[in-house]
């Protein structure tokens, strides 16, 4: 399910896309700024999940960070975050931007499984199957938002630091975040 706690991953692995051009390419300088933060991401992404967040299918990352600002209730959450990610360098486009780029390649690696979930629906009971239904939707549509708005230096760096994204991915419990329920902890 995707939740706000997915904002933390998802703001690791968080939220969202761009107009044609790249405006935030993963480097090896922005993902060391981006790890020495992540303790104190955690810190905050401990509290109780208030909502789920929706992306809307475009490719504009200002108005992605405008959406999801807008659908934030804490607005003390909000300013924390935006001052954390200040501290380390980023602007908070800047931020969403990247966290939704470090999301794709976990998103991209659960595709086979969400499928598999997506036929063993009719198994589960009509109330559970209608929340697993919504949050794999949700996931397929932010998957595809973000395939759509990346550019190919996007994907090349993608491709360079995978192995240290899934990593990261692991550390902050991403892939279990991204799961539907009944399926965390089967990617252990």
């Amino acid at each position: 399910m995707i939740t706000r706690h997915s904002f933390g991953l998802a703001i690791l692995l968080s939220a969202l896309v761009l107009p044609a051009m790249a405006a935030t390419l993963l480097t090896d300088a922005n993902l060391d700024q981006f790890e020495a933060m992540l303790p104190k991401l955690q810190q905050l992404e401990q509290r109780p999940q208030n909502q789920q967040f929706k992306l809307q299918q475009h490719c504009d990352w200002p108005r992605h960070y405008r959406e999801i600002s807008a659908q934030e209730q804490d607005s003390r959450y909000q300013s924390k975050i935006e001052q954390l990610v200040s501290q380390h360098g980023f602007t908070p486009v800047q931020f969403v931007e990247l966290s939704a780029k470090l999301s794709w390649p976990v998103l991209n690696q659960l595709q086979p499984m969400l499928e598999v979930s997506r036929q063993a629906l009719m198994f589960l009971p009509a109330q559970q199957r209608k929340n697993t239904e919504n949050s794999i939707t949700q996931g397929q549509q932010y998957y595809q938002t973000l395939s759509s708005c990346l550019t190919n230096d996007d994907t090349a760096a993608l491709e360079k630091h995978h192995q240290r994204i899934m990593s990261i991915a692991k550390r902050l419990g991403g892939v279990d975040q991204l799961l539907p329920p009944g399926m965390k902890g089967i990617n252990r």
